[in-house]
């Protein structure tokens, strides 16, 4: 068995852009996979997948994607594949099965499989997959384990970082980096990592490594985990952090959609059951 820890060996990286914020409803618009290796260069593969809808201002305000300018793009094609090779037309299945399969080999392998707010991209892509008739991760012969997720890490380990008003520090000394929330832009800017373009599929899921591994050295006991054990860590801290979360907004009276604690992957909802015709209310 390897020796070597979860953040110095291979990792591979996911990112996705959407139509809309529900995992569950929504899209992918661009998705990448980039694949890191200790002495390898870094490879990385990007698709376009035209979502079958118009994607909204508030979507495209955020990735830049406009469905005009995704149409003229694809030129006629479902998806897009984009890569060292070229470019290639896809239809949508395709491209979706493409996204899983380095992810499905990685978790097989025992290789970590690094998503800021996994539990978003994760679950948005099992809703792709089942609603276009392909196997889920979960549904897999290893299933779905070995993810790391930096925003759970790092809130479970600088929990009572302020950031209203700009960040002074926390446990971490970044020096004041001023940032007001802690998506994975200011998580960057907070640890000192590199992020070319934010909201660039690629460029996300490549920050989102570079994160990962900073974090394993900012906090030396995640890097001492086994990747198993971190997987299972980090199912615990998600619903820890949503149960605090939930609270809070109860307590302010604030609107909520429930704060679901899953991860990485978030149950469907199921849609309450119609009562049968003559039955008591």
């Amino acid at each position: 068995m390897s020796t070597v820890k979860w953040h110095a060996g291979p990792m591979v990286g996911l990112d996705t852009e959407t139509s809309g914020v529900d995992p569950h409803n929504v899209r992918i618009v661009t998705a990448a996979v980039v694949h890191v290796t200790p002495g390898e260069p870094t490879r990385s593969t990007e698709w376009l997948i035209h979502p079958g809808c118009d994607i909204p201002t508030e979507a495209s305000d955020v990735h830049g994607w406009t469905t005009e300018k995704l149409e003229k793009r694809l030129d006629g094609a479902q998806a897009l594949r984009i890569d060292a090779t070229g470019e290639t037309p896809l239809d949508r299945d395709v491209a979706l099965f493409e996204i899983a399969a380095p992810l499905g080999t990685a978790m097989g392998r025992g290789i970590p499989v690094i998503a800021a707010n996994a539990a978003f991209d994760l679950t948005l892509l099992e809703a792709e997959l089942a609603r276009n008739g392909l196997d889920t991760l979960a549904s897999r012969p290893a299933g779905v384990r070995g993810v790391i997720d930096p925003m759970v890490i790092e809130k479970q380990y600088d929990p009572y970082r302020k950031v209203k008003g700009g960040c002074r520090g926390g446990k971490y000394a970044c020096g004041g980096c001023g940032v007001e929330d802690k998506k994975l832009s200011s998580l960057c800017t907070h640890y000192q990592v590199r992020l070319d373009d934010a909201h660039n599929a690629t460029a996300d899921a490549l920050a989102a490594l570079r994160l990962a591994w900073r974090l394993a050295q900012v906090w030396p006991d995640i890097a001492r985990l086994r990747l198993e054990t971190l997987h299972a860590h980090q199912i615990g801290w998600r619903k820890e952090q949503c149960d605090s979360l939930r609270a809070y907004f109860d307590r302010q009276g604030t609107a909520h959609d429930g704060i679901p604690g899953d991860w990485p992957i978030i149950p469907t909802p199921v849609e309450p059951s119609t009562p049968a015709q003559g039955a008591l209310l």
